[in-house]
């Protein structure tokens, strides 16, 4: 069934369903091995696409589905409306490349990380074990077809292992958004309810949300070590009278392939973000950690660091996010190195730090982390280093942006290292003058006393004047006053300090800011 990370066109075609592909031509049948999704790019490389399944966006063509033939590529996948079906499953059939249409409202994006969490599920040929995460699928079809419910069978960080695809069953958008991007989505209920589930020693019934289909749910256990979960949507339909031991049947059956699944992923996963670690702090042999990433030693790379806006995230969500940044690269085929470090999301990119597609990418991958994960996420890109020997300085870069982001001197969620160099300058001063008395001392000192004895908003007149860059109509505009009157104010503050120096201004400027900011920080 699997080969080399890769599964049948049968089982890719399968384990989507008939909601997300249909076959339009299968001139080899359902044997071949399909691999890596790609986007189609019609200026990029045609190389290295033997077996690939090529997502082509916009209208398709027979030439395309031809030079695809030539390349290797296993799979073609079209949208309906954007071809004529007939003209290209016979250009594929001549092409001898397979022919799948994808539903209009499902996205390129979403397609790939479908087809991507299917090759990530499946293990090496030499795995002993390759064959188990492949027949979860299998199993979570058996088990909605006994009990007339759709399926999804989860691990403990709720991520969707596999799922059914029985025609006729209907979900609802918690579980289509859950199957689409691997994990159940964010929602308040969850701990209490994946709680309940866990503690259970047999079957409960779950119906939060309540928007949502209610849900039958069991732990999957070994040697009372739980594992993951399956649960199975219950829509108009009351589920079969049996389920509960179907179900249980399931949970059995399902925990040796979760076990072997969760060992290898973890093991594969801590060895990877343990070398990845070497590499950020340039630890051992960093030209041949860097080619086991597929980087070139000697090429410029950029590290990109993504982390929530408060602490460290836990080690699943941190996960999730690197997961997410390898899926976005890999979408582009611009090599990167990802992993999750100390509670962040990590990733090493052979690509300059200037790049828009650089910045596209993460800011959007940014976005999907917040949305699933919470927290408001930030992200940080580091100075391009020239190649992978000054990844080091470029990490500490990257986390100084990371720092910047989440700081009091900027509102984006994102920026890279020379750009916040205003806003980590900031930082740093407010950092040293935090305890000292001269951040607010004079000049500043001399005209809050005046406020206070006197009533009068000299302070704020300043702040604003200041961050209008002495624009007295702009400020006067922004304080709802004529300008003469804050002309008034203002020379009334000049006999108080010397407004007119430059370095008395300066100083001001600094201080208001820096003082602003720790008040905020408090």
């Amino acid at each position: 069934m699997t080969a080399r990370g890769r599964v049948t066109l049968g089982v890719l075609i399968d384990s989507l369903g008939p909601g997300v592909v249909r076959p339009l031509a299968l001139p080899h049948g359902r044997e071949p091995l399909v691999g890596t999704p790609v986007i189609y790019d019609p200026e990029g490389p045609q190389a290295g696409l033997d077996g690939a399944v090529l997502l082509v966006a916009g209208r398709p063509s027979a030439e395309i589905l031809a030079r695809a033939g030539e390349s290797g590529v296993a799979v073609v996948v079209v949208k309906p409306g954007t071809c004529d079906e007939q003209a290209l499953a016979t250009a594929a059939e001549a092409a001898g490349t397979a022919l799948l249409a994808a539903p209009a409202e499902l996205s390129w994006g979403q397609l790939y990380t479908l087809v991507d969490a299917l090759l990530a599920m499946v293990a090496p040929a030499e795995d002993p074990g390759a064959a188990r995460a492949a027949d979860l699928f299998v199993l979570a079809n058996e088990v909605a077809v006994r009990v007339g419910g759709a399926v999804a069978i989860e691990d403990l960080a709720m991520r969707v292992l596999a799922y059914s695809t029985v025609e006729g069953q209907r979900i609802d958008e918690l579980r289509k958004e859950g199957i689409l991007g691997r994990r159940v989505p964010e929602h308040p209920t969850n701990a209490e309810e994946y709680a309940t589930v866990l503690r259970a020693d047999g079957v409960v019934w779950s119906y939060e949300p309540r928007e949502f289909y209610p849900r039958l749910a069991i732990a999957v256990r070994a040697h009372g070590e739980a594992l993951g979960t399956i649960w199975v949507v219950q829509a108009e339909e009351p589920l079969a009278h049996d389920a509960a031991a179907v179900l249980e049947e399931a949970a059995a059956a399902a925990a040796p392939h979760l076990a072997r699944i969760n060992l290898a992923a973890d093991e594969a996963r801590r060895r990877r973000d343990e070398c990845l670690g070497w590499l950020l702090r340039g630890i051992g042999a960093v030209d041949e950690l860097a080619t086991s990433f597929g980087l070139l030693p000697g090429e410029p790379v950029t590290v990109v660091t993504l982390g929530p806006h408060a602490g460290s995230a836990d080690v699943f969500a941190a996960t999730h996010a690197a997961d997410l940044l390898r899926t976005a690269f890999v979408a582009y085929r611009i090599r990167a190195a990802t992993g999750a470090v100390n509670g962040r999301a990590y990733a090493i990119v052979a690509a300059e730090a200037s790049a828009p597609l650089l910045r596209r990418i993460t800011v959007d991958t940014l976005a999907r982390v917040s949305e699933r994960l919470g927290g408001g996420w930030r992200a940080g890109i580091g100075r391009t280093a020239a190649s992978v020997a000054a990844v080091p300085v470029g990490a500490r870069q990257a986390e100084e942006a990371l720092r910047a982001v989440c700081g009091p001197f900027t509102q984006e969620l994102a920026g890279s290292h020379e750009e916040l160099s205003a806003a980590l300058f900031l930082m740093d001063m407010e950092a040293v003058l935090r305890s000292k008395p001269s951040l607010s001392g004079e000049p500043l000192a001399l005209i809050a006393a005046h406020d206070a004895r006197h009533g009068t908003h000299y302070v704020h007149s300043l702040t604003v004047w200041i961050g209008a860059h002495y624009d007295v109509p702009r400020a006067a505009e922004l304080l709802s006053l004529h300008p003469n009157t804050l002309r008034y104010r203002l020379r009334r503050i000049g006999e108080l300090i010397a407004l007119d120096d430059p370095d008395t201004r300066l100083v001001l400027a600094l201080q208001l800011r820096l003082s602003g900011a720790t008040k905020q920080a408090g």
